[in-house]
């Protein structure tokens, strides 16, 4: 089968690779220059968990992750407004670690390496100027035209492939910014991720290093993009926030960008066209798990194409993802309202439900399973 894919970033590279190792002949379509993990960390990092750790093993790629750009994180931890903390641990269900940050680009960087060497066509710095879905083709900006038997959307949240098979999308903005900044930090880091709800919104660290990390700090649009503005006072802020945590710190570098949660009303069309990833659906960063989703799209897509003809394949792969893929995002809509809520009775709520799984070890260990991908 010869599949093109649109869009050669983590998601879109992943599923060129799993569907090489089945044989089929794929071209990767990318509009960017191809990345390179050189330097310092990056900014955009991903906390991936266990389950995808061991599959992205078995494709061959996590092996070749720069080991400076990996760090394994071994707990978790979320702390209510009213100060009632849930911590998990790995150790809870027998395992070495939960998952590991990783930077996007030494991610994306392995995948490509690995499909180089399953012989996988990859055109970077390339456009489609023209899509022919009856015919099954498109039009390159070097000229090229490419007939394809499946054509995967992995293009982000404003899928010019969507687009162009005319799927639409549903979605809304949360009217706020999430701000990411690089750190040293003075003191030893252990191996442990955390987030902090308070009234403006929650702030997260994720480990990089034992000397390195990346803060995240959720807050209002609009006073985010005043902040933004004047960069010392991004310091100042940040340093008033993570330093009671982890002590002297210096921030590096920031960026910010808006929230918004959208899902494609349907995830094919046209009997040979597929959307993964962002361009299937775009999902509130609190709990780290978009990369983790679209993974778990291209692990879905794959084995339905391996146990059935392309024409049922797709409308299977949507039902089962679908599903999976709302729940996750009604999960962070309640936790992003109920962690946040002004009102006593979500509160009560939430402090309630906190101190049951922290005593009720079977519901604790499903609750580290299911962070995990299990």
């Amino acid at each position: 089968m010869n599949v093109v894919v649109i869009g050669g970033g983590m998601v879109g590279a992943a599923a060129a690779l799993a569907l090489a190792k089945h044989k089929h002949r794929v071209t990767v379509i990318e509009a960017a220059p191809e990345v390179t993990s050189e330097g310092d960390w990056d900014l955009r990092i991903s906390s991936v968990h266990l389950r995808n750790v061991q599959w992205l093993k078995q494709l061959g790629v996590w092996q070749h992750i720069r080991n400076e750009r990996l760090f394994d994180y071994t707990d978790l931890a979320v702390q209510s407004r009213d100060g009632q903390r849930l911590h998990f641990s790995a150790a809870e269900i027998n395992e070495q670690s939960l998952g590991a940050m990783v930077e996007n680009n030494a991610l994306q960087q392995a995948l490509w390496q690995q499909l180089r060497a399953h012989k996988v066509t990859i055109l970077c710095e390339t456009k489609v100027e023209q899509f022919n879905l009856p015919a099954q083709t498109v039009t390159l900006s070097n000229g090229e035209s490419l007939a394809y038997d499946l054509l995967i959307g992995a293009d982000g949240a404003h899928s010019q492939v969507a687009k162009v098979a005319g799927i639409g999308s549903r979605g809304w903005d949360y009217d706020m910014r999430c701000l990411l900044a690089i750190a040293e930090v003075e003191n030893e880091l252990p191996s442990a991720t955390w987030e902090v709800f308070r009234d403006k919104g929650p702030y997260a660290l994720l480990p990089l290093s034992r000397h390195e990390a990346c803060l995240i700090d959720y807050r209002s649009e609009q006073e985010w993009q005043q902040l933004c503005a004047q960069p010392e006072q991004v310091h100042q802020e940040l340093t008033a926030t993570f330093t009671p945590h982890l002590g002297t710190l210096n921030v590096q570098r920031f960026a910010s960008f808006p929230l918004r949660r959208q899902r494609a009303l349907s995830y094919h069309a046209h009997h040979s066209v597929v959307l993964i990833g962002d361009a299937a659906h775009s999902i509130h960063p609190l709990a780290g798990q978009g990369v983790n989703l679209g993974f778990a799209d291209v692990q879905e897509l794959a084995l339905q194409l391996i146990e059935q003809p392309l024409t049922s394949a797709l409308p299977a792969y949507e039902r089962a993802r679908v599903r999976e893929n709302q729940h996750m995002m009604r999960a962070m809509d309640a936790i992003h309202v109920g962690f946040r809520s002004q009102h006593l009775l979500p509160r009560g709520i939430v402090a309630a439900g906190l101190a049951v799984v922290d005593k009720f070890t079977p519901l604790k260990s499903a609750l580290i399973r299911k962070a995990t991908g299990f």
